[in-house]
């Protein structure tokens, strides 16, 4: 009897533990490699997210065979680093991956390997997204899918190769975004994490290079430490991360190495003694601007020696690696320090290809193109484009803008096999849908391929993987409305809001954003401004062809049964909220535009229109508009005094970047500006032109 209770437990015991192995994932990893931060932060914070996912299972490392047993190494190729070497190359290891599943007897046996730590890293979070579902799609928020069973087949091959060597963000903190005040300040010790979680999805997602604006404003008593400690957490996650600087830069509060009219020290002494101080931070890289500012003097022709002193001093002295920045205005060429990289600019939502981009006077960025592809036969060299621009284009309005997925599409299937180094983009605020741009571009950095068949992306690719079929083809259309209105019939000219200097007086008035070619203004003059008044009703009525139209997909979008995933539901409801409020837009844009063009009731032609119906039913939709502001800041993944009211923070403004949307700023000037006949940049001023243009940096 002894014996028979004794078996029985022993079995029940047995049991007990292959019921467990069946639902168990074990990780086999040598020491040495486990040992690594990168590695040993990346496997335990996927065991984490597959608990997470496989309800009732356990994950497990380096223990007992499992049902599931994942073996992660490292297979060492010949060349382990870039194969482009110029004196200003920024060495990163080969990061390609490849996973193999096999049945066992247990289950599965599956082996990820990889030349170096970084392959093991972003295969690990590949294999999450590829092919257990996972979206990794801001910083704040995680999608996880529920498992009850191993989803996947027995036999396969599963590889990712990246298409550019660095890849990463550009924080453009020269604008109050969601992480300016985190970079700047430790905000009394609650900064940190906000900055450590973004550079963990910079991981998630497959990215290398982090960097932002470094600002004039920051305490440099305390910063220095502070930073210290993000920039070294990147680094322990495999992140290149630096920032940018400027030989002198005025606008919007750069850090300057150098003020022009200080008479106090010399040029050379005020660079040391900078760059001494910003390097007690041990950045990878330092990227620099040698303008003035947008359409101020370029000091590369003015100083060339103090631009190769400076390049030399951080290169030379302190062995750091030097990018040199660019801007989407045409200027002479000059010669840099070999020992400098360059980075290629292209702005807003246009491609660095197309025929038609009219951007900072120009016809299109293709000259930006050019120089790109002589920089990258004779240094380091890094594309950057925008995926939001902020001011007056797109989030401050707000707008969401679809093209920017095509134009960024476009890019990097165009210049992928260009051999360009790097790909960083220009990133200036994630709310009103644009962190799907910014998830996209990080998505579309990789090749992946199963059991040798690539993967293909199309720009709606990743709301297709998040929303399903039938949504992803409502989505493709809400893109080609955009892109037939917004930039073929040019309505972008009145969607987005005037931008600073474009309502100053000659020579002020330099172009940023695009324009139309007719006077406000003018159109109240009686014989003048009849050809004007014709151009604006032509695109009044354009304007509510592209409401109509954009708001019957969001009705078709809305009418999609919602999933029964509360996360995914409420993704696409964000996503429809921001394109219903872009229909909106055109549509009070619509009155306001006819309203300016008429408002002069001697007109003969003014009779047409009644100015107090078009300016009541322009209220009207900013209030339908507002509710949707309202829904959407409840749902904010910042504290919304931080980016959507006034507040005083290092930047040149004092708001947070969607301040203008909190009561539709830009909306109700185009109302006020109609009623009060004032078309100036004065009348209703939003911005603070001191601080903006930055002159107190003269010295």
């Amino acid at each position: 009897m002894f014996r028979f209770l004794l078996i029985t437990f022993l079995l029940s015991i047995s049991a007990t533990y292959a019921s467990a192995d069946e639902k168990r994932i074990n990780f086999i990893i040598k020491n040495k490699l486990f040992a690594d931060s990168a590695v040993n932060k990346s496997v335990d914070e996927v065991a984490t997210l597959l608990k997470q996912s496989f309800l009732g299972w356990s994950v497990t490392i380096n223990q007992s065979t499992a049902k599931i047993n994942i073996r992660l190494e490292i297979v060492p190729i010949e060349n382990n680093s870039t194969q482009r070497e110029f004196p200003s190359s920024i060495n990163y290891p080969v990061q390609f991956y490849i996973w193999k599943s096999k049945p066992s007897k247990e289950g599965f046996a599956l082996s990820l390997t990889a030349p170096n730590k970084m392959g093991i890293v972003f295969g690990l979070y590949g294999f999450l997204q590829e092919k257990l579902g996972f979206r990794f799609y801001h910083p704040k928020n995680t999608f996880i899918p529920k498992h009850a069973n191993w989803p996947l087949p027995n036999d396969f091959n599963f590889t990712g190769k990246p298409k550019f060597e660095k890849r990463g963000f550009h924080l453009h903190t020269m604008h109050p975004m969601e992480l300016t005040e985190q970079l700047h300040s430790s905000m009394d010790g609650t900064a940190i994490d906000d900055v450590k979680e973004y550079i963990d999805w910079l991981v998630h997602t497959g990215q290398n290079v982090m960097q932002f604006w470094l600002l004039r404003t920051v305490d440099k008593d305390a910063w220095p430490a502070y930073a210290t400690e993000y920039v070294n957490y990147a680094k322990s996650r495999g992140i290149l991360i630096g920032t940018v600087i400027s030989l002198s830069t005025l606008q919007q509060k750069a850090f300057q190495t150098m003020n022009i009219l200080n008479p106090m020290n010399s040029y050379t002494r005020q660079i040391d003694n900078n760059i001494k101080w910003l390097l007690q931070v041990p950045f990878d890289f330092v990227s620099i601007d040698f303008t003035m500012g947008e359409y101020l003097p370029d000091l590369s022709t003015i100083m060339p020696e103090k631009k190769k002193y400076l390049i030399q001093t951080i290169k030379d002295k302190y062995g750091i690696n030097v990018m040199e920045n660019t801007h989407v205005i045409k200027r002479d060429e000059l010669t840099s320090p070999e020992c400098a990289g360059k980075v290629i600019h292209s702005v807003m939502f246009y491609s660095i290809t197309e025929d038609d981009a009219p951007v900072y006077g120009n016809k299109n960025q293709k000259f930006m193109f050019d120089m790109m592809k002589q920089s990258k036969m004779e240094r380091e060299t890094w594309y950057w484009p925008e995926s939001s621009y902020w001011v007056t284009f797109d989030t401050s309005v707000p707008l969401f803008l679809l093209p920017y997925l095509k134009s960024r599409h476009d890019d990097i299937t165009n210049i992928g096999d260009l051999g360009i180094d790097g790909h960083v983009t220009f990133t200036s605020g994630w709310e009103w849908g644009y962190w799907v741009i910014d998830y996209s571009i990080a998505n579309w950095s990789w090749a992946y391929a199963t059991d040798g068949n690539e993967k293909t992306t199309s720009p709606t690719s990743v709301l297709a993987e998040l929303f399903g079929d039938e949504s992803s083809n409502l989505f493709f259309q809400a893109l080609a409305v955009q892109e037939k209105y917004l930039k073929n019939k040019k309505l972008i000219t009145l969607l987005s809001a005037k931008t600073p200097f474009e309502e100053l007086p000659w020579p002020f008035n330099k172009s940023f954003q695009p324009t139309g070619d007719y006077s406000m203004l003018r159109a109240a003059v009686p014989f003048l401004g009849k050809s004007d008044r014709i151009n604006i009703e032509t695109d009044a009525n354009l304007l509510i062809d592209f409401h109509d139209e954009l708001s019957d997909i969001v009705s078709q979008l809305k009418d999609i049964k919602k999933s029964n995933n509360t996360v995914i539901a409420y993704l696409r409801d964000e996503i429809i909220r921001s394109l219903e409020i872009t229909a909106l837009r055109a549509q009070h844009r619509h009155y306001t535009l006819l309203a300016g063009a008429y408002r002069n009731y001697r007109l003969k032609d003014s009779s047409k229109y009644y100015l107090s119906n078009l300016l009541l039913s322009a209220k009207n939709t900013r209030y339908t508009a507002m509710n949707i502001v309202k829904s959407m800041e409840s749902e904010y993944r910042y504290p919304i005094a931080l980016i959507a009211r006034k507040m005083h923070g290092h930047t040149s403004y004092d708001f947070g970047y969607l301040y203008p949307v909190s009561d539709l700023f830009f909306w109700k000037r185009e109302e006020q500006q109609v009623t009060g006949q004032r078309f100036d940049a004065f009348y209703m001023n939003l911005w603070n032109f001191w601080d903006t243009l930055g002159l107190d940096g003269l010295f």
